[in-house]
Order: C-alpha cells, then structure tokens, then sequence
C-alpha cells in the first residue's frame, strides 16, 4: 500500500433482501438521507455505465464512473474529475450477497490522497475519520432500510 494511501473495509447486515438493499443503496435520491458526507448527488448517464457526480463535505467534487453495476450482486467504480484540498484519487466495490433472504453488504474502498506533508502527518486520523464515517454511513442505510 502506498504511503499516501488507505484502504477502507466494513460490512453490515441487513434483515432484508438483497434486491431491496441493492436499490437503496444505488438510488442516489437516497444518498444525502444516510451518508452524512455527502451534500448532493447528480446522476449524469444510466447507460451504457452509470456515471455520477457528488459533492461532499471537505469542499470535494467528484464523478463516479461505474466499471461494474450488477444489480444485485455487485458494483465497482473509479473516481474522475477530483476537486478536493486532500483527495488525489479512489476508487471502490460494494458486494451484497444473500443470506437466507437476508443481506451482507460490504463495501471496500480506497482513497490516495495528495503527497502533502500534512497529509504525511495526518494520514492515521484521516484513515480513522473516513472509516468512522464509512461505518456510520452504513449503520444508517442498515436502520433506514430495515424500516421498509
């Protein structure tokens, strides 16, 4: 792994199948309901890949460009068109897999950040505040959903 670089993993269960899991979680009208750190989500293209773009907190934008989209087993994307003070890069996969009539949602992503010196020195409590939003973020899709 690089120097500049973090990789996040979580995974949550969910009391629901995985078809509905699937569609909340890539119906970007619902992001801004369960993932604090992002402010808006535009969906730019359905076809042939899904391409969309998100604005976050940390004065970020940027564009997801599907490389996967196979409902509902499993998407991957890269990153493009990055404006952020500390994101070079990223690029993840989110797998839902079926467990009798249930969902495990996992999510692997990865972020490189600028070469800053501050990055250098901050780079552990970066790791831990991305990964505390990305758990946050997902125990908030997990209750949002099991409501429906």
């Amino acid at each position: 792994m690089k120097e500049n670089s973090i990789t996040i993993k979580h995974s949550v269960f969910i009391s629901k199948p995985r078809e509905l899991v699937w569609d909340y979680t890539q119906n970007y009208d619902h992001r801004t309901k369960w993932d604090d750190a992002v402010l808006e989500a535009t969906v730019l293209q359905e076809a042939p890949n899904r391409i969309v773009k998100l604005r976050t907190k940390g004065n970020t934008t940027m564009t997801f460009v599907y490389k996967q989209d196979e409902r509902p087993y499993k998407t991957s994307l890269v990153v493009k068109e990055i404006s952020s003070p500390l994101i070079e890069s990223a690029g993840g996969s989110w797998i839902y897999e079926e467990q009798n009539g249930k969902t495990l949602w996992q999510q692997t992503n990865s972020i490189i950040f600028k070469r800053t010196f501050a990055v250098k020195l901050t780079l552990p409590i970066l790791k831990m505040l991305f990964s505390m939003q990305t758990k946050k973020a997902m125990k908030k899709a997990k209750r949002e959903i099991e409501k429906i």
